[in-house]
C-alpha cells in the first residue's frame, strides 16, 4: 500500500526553495495583494459557495482576504489563519476599509495551532495554502473542525511558476527543483483515510500577470528562482522577451495552471 502522506512530504521537502515563508516578504505580499485578477476570483468563488449567512468560516492561510472578505459579508463570521505578517496587514487594512468586524485573525501556521483552541466552523477552506510537510496532519485537523464541508483549492499538472523554474533553475543553480505534489495525491490520502472526495476542475480560473515594467518583473523571475543578485538578469530578460506578451507598454505572463476544487463532508475518523 502507498503512503501517500510520505509521497506528499518527499514532494513537499523536494520542490522547496527555502524554509522562509514566500509572503513574509514585504513586496510580493503586496504585489499579491494588488492582483484584481486573484480578486475577483476570490469574490466569484465566495459566491459559488452559497454559504448560510448563520454559518461560521474558517479560513486557513488567508492571505490578503481573498475568501475571508467576501465571506465576511456573507457568513456570521470568520476565523482567518494567516502565518505572513505582510498578508495579515493587507487583511487588516481590507477589513477596517469595509467595516467588517466579524473576522478573527490568528498569524500563525496551521501546523502550530491547536484543533482544541478553535471551536468547530461550519465551513473549512483552505485555498491555494497546502504548504504542509505533514498533509495528512492537516486534513485530518480540517476534517475534524469542520461541521458541515472542507474545501481545498489547489492545483493539477504543472504551474505557471514550475514552468520557469524547469526552463531557468538548472541554468542557474545546476540541478532541477522537483514539482509540489498535486491534488492527484491530496485524493488518494483522503480515500485512504475513509474520506471520499469530490474533485472539480475549474475551467474559467486564471490568473495571468502584468508588469508595468522589466523591474517588476525581474523580481517576480528572481523570486520565483531564487536569485538576489544581478548576474542573471540578462537571462532573465532574454526570457521574458522570448517567452512574454507586450501590450501598450506592460509585459504579460500568460497563466496555464490548471486549478482544482476539493471537497468532502466531514466525517468522525480515527487517526
Amino acid at each position: 500500500m502507498i503512503d501517500w502522506n510520505c509521497v506528499w512530504k518527499d514532494a513537499f521537502l523536494a520542490s522547496r526553495l527555502t524554509n522562509d515563508n514566500y509572503y513574509d516578504h514585504e513586496e510580493r505580499a503586496r504585489s499579491y495583494d494588488a492582483s484584481e485578477s486573484i480578486w475577483a476570483d476570490g469574490k466569484k468563488r465566495a459566491a459559488s459557495l452559497n454559504a448560510d449567512p448563520s454559518w461560521s468560516v474558517l479560513d486557513i492561510g488567508s492571505g490578503p482576504g481573498i475568501l475571508a472578505v467576501p465571506l465576511a459579508h456573507r457568513v456570521r463570521r470568520v476565523t482567518a489563519i494567516e502565518p505572513s505578517l505582510p498578508m495579515t496587514r493587507c487583511l487588516k487594512k481590507h477589513l477596517a476599509e469595509e467595516k467588517l468586524s466579524n473576522v478573527r485573525i490568528i498569524n500563525s501556521r496551521w501546523e502550530d495551532v491547536s484543533a482544541g483552541d478553535l471551536e468547530a466552523h461550519d465551513l473549512v477552506i483552505a485555498s491555494y495554502s497546502l504548504n504542509f510537510e505533514d498533509i495528512r496532519e492537516a486534513l485530518l485537523k480540517m476534517n475534524h473542525l469542520a461541521k458541515k464541508r472542507v474545501i481545498l483549492y489547489w492545483f493539477a499538472g504543472t504551474t505557471n511558476w514550475e514552468h520557469i523554474r524547469m526552463d531557468l533553475f538548472p541554468q542557474i543553480h545546476g540541478y532541477e527543483l522537483k514539482n509540489i505534489p498535486k491534488c492527484n495525491v491530496l485524493y488518494n490520502l483522503l480515500y485512504d483515510l475513509g474520506l471520499y472526495p469530490d474533485i472539480e476542475v475549474l475551467q474559467e480560473t486564471s490568473f495571468p500577470k502584468e508588469y508595468l515594467d522589466y523591474g517588476k518583473a525581474l523580481f517576480y523571475l528572481k523570486s520565483t528562482l531564487n536569485v538576489s543578485d544581478e548576474d542573471q538578469d540578462e537571462l532573465l530578460r532574454k526570457y521574458i522577451e522570448d517567452r512574454w506578451r507586450r501590450n501598450d507598454g506592460s509585459l504579460f505572463m500568460d497563466d496555464k495552471t490548471i486549478y482544482a476544487k476539493i471537497s468532502w463532508r466531514p466525517e468522525r475518523i480515527g487517526k
